[in-house]
This record gives structure tokens, C-alpha cells and sequence, in this order.
């Protein structure tokens, strides 16, 4: 199985997001050319999956969502017991709209959410590296995401799930695969590194909605409110334009680069 988080561009953003779409908010798309290569790079190898999910962000801001959709439809035709899954927030007009515009074979979860507050979200942002009882936690074990979800393809790459190709892209330590990791890859230097920042981690398992404590707030441990001022860091910078010298005459004369007179 595999998840595709297609587009960090949302237009709800709840608290707690493990995706990061609300605490650093970035529209930030994958590449059509991207899904294209992870068709052909499945058929090519005879990658037979049993579940590819189409999420995000919210999957249909996607400005060529449709045009993701029929890829992976080219897909089912080579293998067709595949299921398609897309995962939306179900939350206005608009993404409605591109819902039920999808072709019937298609398969929806639709969370039809209403609020920023998901009582039955957990605290990602309790990253475990933080807390003294997994000082000695072997985080290469990962947690049952991987094995109920799969692997995860970002616009950053592969990774052991989704959930940790959102985590590197606030970390930005370029831990994903630009191609179809080998079977026997287990990705476990990207585990190591990214599930001791994530809070769903600390379950280790799938925990029942009607058994989790409400979560009505924002949770945050020290470690991630570092991490989410140095990605805002890293952001205006790459926003500012680069200063560079030029020499008119006998003079050097500082210029804007892309700044138009």
C-alpha cells in the first residue's frame, strides 16, 4: 500500500495537523511528471499494490488533480485490483464539487469536517525525542502507520510513510527517494531520524476514535516549536531576493537580483 500526499495547499487547516498544513502552511503541489514516473516506474517493476490513497493538504486543491486521477486510473488498467482511495476534508462548495466530478471507480473517504478542532486527532507535535520515557526507544521500529497505511510519496520523495515525508519537509534534511524504493528497503535511516519527531509514535498502534482523550487544543513540545521557527526562517529567506555586486565604472553598485527597473 502507499499514500500520496499530492498538494500541502488546505482550505480548512485544523490544530494538530500531521502533515504540518496549519503550523507551516506552504502550497506546495507535487508534480504531475512525479506521478507519472511512480506509475510507470510500479508497472515497469510489476508492483502489484493493493491500495494506493490520493491525499494532502486537501487532495482537490491540487490544480491538476483530475490529471493525477487518471494516472493513477492508467495504473488499474495494467493491474486492476488496485483501489484507488481519495481521503478529503469534505469542506465546502468547491471541493464538493471535485468530489462528485470523480469517475465512479473511485473510492471517497469523506471526513465531512466542519472545524479547525478534531477532538480525535492526536498531539503530533509531542515529539517523543522530547520525553524522557523514550530516551532509549528504538524509533527504526516505526509504528503501525506503516504497516496500516504503507509507504509514503511527498513532493519531497519515498519515505517509510507519509506522516515522515511531512515531517522533512519542516526538518529539511532531504531524506526522501526521488525513486520507487527496492522491496527490501526498508527506509530505516528515515525512521530513525523522523519518527522520534512524531507524536503518533508514542501510541505505537491504531487507537479507536471513541477511546482517545479529546484534543481541544494546540499541542506542542520544545522540540517542534524550534523546529516550525527555523522552517519560518528558512522561508523569508528564500522569499527575499539575493543581494549581489556588480561594478559599474570603478565603483561596485549592489543589486537586487530579479528586480526590475
Amino acid at each position: 500500500m502507499i499514500e500520496i500526499d499530492i498538494t500541502y495547499a488546505c482550505n480548512l487547516h485544523c490544530l494538530n495537523c500531521n502533515r504540518s498544513v496549519t503550523q507551516a502552511p506552504d502550497k506546495q503541489h507535487m508534480p504531475l511528471s512525479m506521478v507519472k514516473s511512480f506509475v510507470d516506474d510500479s508497472i515497469a517493476r510489476s508492483k502489484r499494490w493493493r491500495r494506493i490513497r490520493v491525499l494532502g493538504g486537501e487532495p482537490t486543491l491540487h490544480p491538476e488533480f483530475m490529471a493525477i486521477i487518471e494516472e493513477l486510473r492508467r495504473y488499474r488498467q495494467w493491474h486492476s485490483g488496485c483501489l484507488i482511495e481519495v481521503v478529503t476534508n469534505g469542506y465546502g462548495k468547491a471541493v464538493t464539487a471535485k468530489i462528485d466530478a470523480l469517475p465512479q471507480d473511485i473510492w471517497v473517504e469523506n471526513s465531512r469536517k466542519t472545524s479547525v478542532i478534531q477532538p480525535t486527532f492526536g498531539p503530533f507535535n509531542m515529539a517523543p525525542s522530547d520525553d524522557p520515557k523514550y530516551a532509549h526507544a528504538d524509533y527504526s521500529n516505526g509504528c503501525a502507520i506503516m504497516d496500516e497505511c504503507g509507504m509514503g510519496l511527498t513532493p519531497s520523495g519515498y519515505y517509510p510513510c507519509a506522516v515522515a515525508g511531512g515531517i522533512d519537509r519542516i526538518t529539511n534534511d532531504g531524506l526522501g527517494q526521488s525513486t520507487l524504493p527496492d522491496d527490501s528497503d526498508d527506509m530505516l535511516e528515515a525512521a530513525r531520524k523522523l519518527c522520534r519527531l512524531c507524536g503518533r509514535f508514542r501510541a505505537g498502534h491504531f487507537v479507536p476514535r471513541n477511546l482517545r482523550p479529546p484534543l481541544l487544543d494546540e499541542q506542542m513540545s520544545p522540540t517542534w516549536e524550534r523546529l516550525y521557527e527555523e522552517w519560518r526562517v528558512r522561508k523569508a529567506l528564500e522569499s527575499t531576493p539575493s543581494v549581489q555586486l556588480t561594478v559599474r565604472g570603478d565603483a561596485p553598485q549592489a543589486s537586487e537580483r530579479g528586480k526590475t527597473s
